[in-house]
Order: C-alpha cells, then structure tokens, then sequence
C-alpha cells in the first residue's frame, strides 16, 4: 500500500515535472514568438517609414532640382535679353557692351558656385565665343579676345541656334573635354544655353536668325553637393541618364562609363530600376539585400524625372539610398528590450512552471496574444498590467514597447509632415512657394468657374532691392525680405494668399473677386505699406513696389494666363515709374 502511495507519489511527481516540462517549453515558446512578432513588426515598421521617408525625400530632392532648372533659365534669360548682349554680338572685338556683359558674367557665377563657366558665343565667324568668364580655382577670370574659340562644331550652338526666344536646351550630361583652362575641365558637367536674337519695335523678339547665344557650364558635382547638403549624412545619391547610364554614383568608378567605353547601367546594378527605365513606371521603392546591388544593403527610393526642356536628354532617373543598417539602428534599442524581456519570461517559465503552469498559461496567453494583434497592426487589447509579478513586468514592459514604436512612429509622421511643408513653402520667409500657390489658383479657379464669381491675381516686385542688396549685402536683404513678407501678411486677410515666387517677387491671391475700384485700394495699401522706412542696424532702408494685377475670367480662362497677365501688367507699371500698379486689362485699351 506504502508502495502504492510511493509509486503514485513518485508517479505524481513525475507528471508534475513532465507537465512542469511542458509547460515551461510552452511558455518559452510563446515568450519567443513574443519577441519575434514584435521584432518583426517594429522592424517592418521601420523599414516602410524609412522607404516612405526617402521616397518623400527623393521627391523633394527632384522638385529642387526643377527649381534649380528653372532658375538658371531665368538667369540666361536675363543674360539673353539684356541690350549688352546684342550689341556684343553686333560690335565685334572688345567694346564697352563685351566689357558690361563680362561684368554680368562674373556676378551670375559669384553668386551661384557651381557655375563654372559663362560664354556669350556668335551665330557668326563659326561661333567664334565673343566674351567669356571662367572660374579658376576660387577666381572668376575673363579670357581675352586672342583665346577665345570657335564653337559652331558642337551641337549645343546649332541645336540652340534654332530656338524662339526664351527657349532653353540643355546638353547631355557628360565629361567635359572642351579645350579651356576652367575647373570643369575633364568633371562632369551640364550645358543650358538660350538664344540671343534682336528685338523688334515692339519690344518682342523678332522672328530672324538669332545672332548668337548664352552658355553656361554647370558643375554637376558641385551642384549636387549643394543639393545633398540639406540630406541627413547618411542618404546616398543616385542619378542616372535616360538609358540608365550612371551619372553620380557613391562608388565614383561606377560613373560615366560611356566615356571610357564601358557602359554602367544602373537598371544592371539595381534590377527594379529597369521598370523605369522602360518608363514602366514613375518610382520604385525597394530593400537591396544582394551584394550585387550595392556593397552593403541599402533601402533605395528611385523616381523618373521628366526634364520638360529642349534637350539631348529625355529623363533623368534620381535615386536616394540609406544603408539598412542606418535604418535598423532605430530598432535597435527596442530589440534589446524585447530580447531582454523574452529571456526573462523563459527564467521565469523554467523556475516557476512545475507548481504554477496552470496560473501562469493565461496571462501569458493574453501577452502573447496582444504582440501578435500588435504585430499585425491592430489595437493591442487588454494587458495584466495590475499584476505584481514577473508576467505584470513583461506585460507593462510589453506597453512601454509599444508606446516607444508609436513615439517613433510619430516622429517619423512629423518629419514627413516637415518635408511636405518644405516642399511647399519659401524657406526664407515661410509664405507658399510657387508650387503651393499655383495649386490655391487652379483651384480658386475651379471653384470660380463652376460657381460663378472671379479671382484676382498682385504680381508684386520690388524697387531698388538689387540696390539694396548690393550695398548692404545679401543678409540685409534676406532681412528686408522676411519683413516685407511679414507686412504682406499683416496687410491681407487670413483667408488670402501671400507667396514668394523666388528673389524680390511676391504674389497676392485674393480669396473672392472685388471690383476694380477695391482692388486698386487694396493694391494702394499694399504700396503704402511696402513703402514705410525698413530699420536695419542703425540704417533706414527705403524700398518701394511695382504691382500687376490679372483677373479671372476678365484676363484669362488658365492659372497660367492669369499668372502671365499679372506679370505682364507689373512690367507695365514697373517700366511707368516706380511705385505704380497696373490692371491687365488697362494695357488692352
């Protein structure tokens, strides 16, 4: 009997330990897949908000260069039809307006780095450069008539020859081997041009031959390195030709291939990039694990970029990449909690098992129950988090875990929300950017035609600030900047917008349509206003405004006629006198 009670004794302890056994392998095992759907999820996380975070980047990155585009084609419009420029070409050899447009040259290339080289070429004399300015090491140096050369033999004279006025080409991106003694000289580089023809009577272009063109030579490294400045140290930049020759590289052997005679694809070196290539899609966004792809894996956002220019180049393929190891180090500290809170619960499963498997199988259960809802994106639901034993400690570090990924998970929203803003508004002054306010015209403008009503378009530019600037320098005149942009903003009502096209121009949309009579008072106001005294250390600067004023329907039935319009009607008033305004449709009478 003794026996028996031993043996069932013996027996019971054996199923004790076996169910002990069992049970502490079961709770190891949920305390594993605990860790590993949690890990799992933060790591997916993480890596989507890294390839949303560069695909945003990668856009914004695109945008700027349009800007950057559109703004070396304002500046060869300037250089194109300034009056120098054609008597240059018309007075062969060295003349006052050679002299005048070398000056020009030498201010355009100061204030923009990565130009390092601006010629004014004739359509004559096989395209004999009548003035031209190179940058030497840290010197803007202009070449004297003996070394000037003739360059009707390149397509980019003929090519920009055949152009209307105010057209731009732009060059394939290749490696300079131009004869010349500038630091572009064999680096790679980007030729805009626009044509100089004569202007007729009425103050247009005229439609003869042009008599030459405007050059200018664009350092394509240092142009993106100006652009990567503002990119977290870690990005990578990708850029790629139409046919998906490799332009910038990080791996700088990889670069420009076709001019030693081995081509370098980036659609061989990253296959998802075929698609656009193909022009199968617009972006792609992918995780490079093979070492095929890059020298350590990255996550990569790539985007095909439609140029919109007469040019040698269809698109360009831009491309940002981050390192997987730069990306995962977010995770990092989570992991370690997760790994520390998994070896803890199995301790805990292994010594206390035995005797309380059944007590503990139900919390644990709902733990990792919670991790894999977690996991898969849902609400976490109900944690023992009132306990005061081990599975209450798993259970809150479970929800400090989880408030940590949602904490980096905002974050990450917030950074996205600031690029979107960056994308969209003036850096200096923080009013709309270009982008923004065409997007608030088109759709006052829908708005408009399809309920009745109007809108009203205040191109505004103002007078003497290139004056200002030259004499007090470029920090008094971003402060003059900020402080016309505050005027303006306290000038109009919340519901109008106040945006910055670039330089000294600003623009006015009206929420509604008022007659002429209201918004000349309006415009008036703003003309008082921009004209009060600025006070900038100890000096008070004196500025003043010219406004063009278009409106819908009257002007135009387009976002962009009307923005023409409004420019055209300050132009008017700017070439009246200074301190006027303007109506479009008064220039029709």
């Amino acid at each position: 009997m003794s026996g028996a009670v031993s043996g069932s004794k013996g027996l019971g302890q054996g199923l004790a330990v076996k169910l002990g056994l069992l049970l502490a392998s079961v709770g190891v095992l949920a305390a594993g897949l605990t860790g590993f759907y949690a890990y799992q999820a933060s790591r997916e996380m993480v890596v989507n908000a890294a390839k949303e975070e560069l695909l945003t980047s990668t856009r914004v990155l695109a945008r700027r260069i349009s800007v950057s585009r559109e703004e070396i084609s304002r500046h060869l419009q300037v250089l194109s039809s300034h009056p120098a420029a054609l008597a240059a070409l018309q007075q062969p050899g060295e003349s006052e307006a050679a002299a005048q447009m070398a000056t020009l040259f030498r201010q355009f290339m100061a204030a923009n780095p990565a130009y390092f080289q601006l010629r004014l070429v004739s359509a004559r004399d096989h395209g004999l450069e009548r003035v031209r300015v190179d940058r030497r090491g840290q010197d803007l140096l202009r070449v004297s008539e003996p070394d000037l050369q003739e360059k009707g033999h390149y397509d980019y004279v003929a090519d920009t020859l055949t152009l209307a006025a105010g057209e731009t080409y732009m060059s394939r991106i290749s490696i300079n081997h131009e004869l010349s003694a500038n630091a572009g000289q064999d680096q790679p580089t980007l030729q805009l041009a626009m044509p100089v023809r004569a202007a007729s009577e009425a103050g247009q272009a005229g439609s003869e031959a042009a008599l030459g063109l405007v050059v200018v030579n664009v350092d394509l490294q240092g142009f993106f390195a100006l652009l990567k400045a503002d990119l977290p140290s870690s990005y990578q930049v990708f850029l790629a030709n139409a046919e998906g020759d490799i332009l910038i590289h990080p791996d700088a052997s990889k670069t420009f291939g076709f001019d030693r005679g081995q081509r370098q694809l980036i659609q061989d070196e990253m296959p998802p990039n075929r698609a656009l290539v193909q022009g199968h899609k617009s972006e792609v966004v992918f995780e490079a694990r093979d070492k095929a792809f890059a020298k350590a894996p990255i996550v990569a956002a790539f985007i095909a970029q439609d140029l919109r220019v007469r040019s040698n180049e269809a698109q360009l393929v831009l491309g940002l990449g981050q390192p997987l190891e730069d990306v995962l180090a977010r995770s990092r500290e989570l992991a370690s909690s997760t790994l520390q809170i998994v070896a803890a619960l199995c301790l805990l499963c292994l010594l206390l098992a035995a005797g309380l498997a059944r007590y503990f199988t139900r919390p644990i259960n709902a733990v990792s129950e919670a991790a894999q809802r977690f996991a898969q994106g849902l609400t976490a639901g109900p944690l023992p988090l009132e306990r005061q034993d081990e599975i209450g400690s798993l259970a809150r570090n479970f929800a400090q875990m989880q408030a940590q990924i949602e904490r980096q998970m905002a974050d990450l929203v917030r950074k996205q929300a600031a690029l979107e803003h960056l994308a969209q508004h003036d850096t200096l002054t923080g009013l709309p950017n270009r982008r923004l306010l065409e997007a608030r015209l088109d759709a006052a403008c829908a708005h408009a035609k399809r309920h009745g009503g109007g809108v009203c378009v205040l191109f505004i530019d103002l007078d003497r600030f290139k004056q200002l600037n030259d004499r007090y320098g470029h920090d008094a005149g971003d402060a003059v900047l900020k402080i016309v942009a505050e005027r303006l903003l306290g000038m109009m009502r919340e519901v109008d917008t106040v945006a910055r096209l670039g330089g000294d121009e600003f623009v006015v949309l009206l929420d509604a349509q008022t007659d002429m009579a209201h918004i000349a008072a309006i415009a008036e106001k703003l003309l008082n206003g921009l004209t009060a005294p600025i006070a900038y250390e100890g000096h008070q600067l004196q500025l003043g405004a010219s406004i063009g004023i278009g409106r819908y329907p009257q002007d135009g039935q387009t976002r962009a006629e009307i923005m023409a319009k409004a420019d055209q009607a300050m132009y008017a008033a700017k070439a009246v006198g200074q301190g006027g305004l303007r109506f479009y449709s008064d220039l029709k009478t």
